[in-house]
């Protein structure tokens, strides 16, 4: 499961089942590239996840929203 934690207000909430095997498929590809959320899930579409700083960003905004951590996830 990935799990994202605002910062701000250690608050954590869970991506929905679809959004983590979209992400653990983009991790398995390339885990240097960028997973964008809105493909898997249209109330996120403002939202990326960089892989290499492993932080949410809004696209429109370019602020970091949260940071992503991996919790029980089998890249293999």
């Amino acid at each position: 499961f990935f799990l994202l934690s605002a910062s701000m207000l250690w608050y954590n909430r869970s991506y929905s089942a679809a959004v983590c095997h979209h992400i653990e498929n983009v991790l398995k590809g390339d885990a240097r590239g960028t997973v964008i959320l809105g493909q898997v899930d249209p109330q996120l579409a403002p939202y990326v996840i960089d892989l290499q700083s492993m932080h949410q960003f809004r696209q429109d905004t370019g602020e970091s929203q949260r940071h992503v951590y991996l919790c029980n996830v089998d890249l293999n």
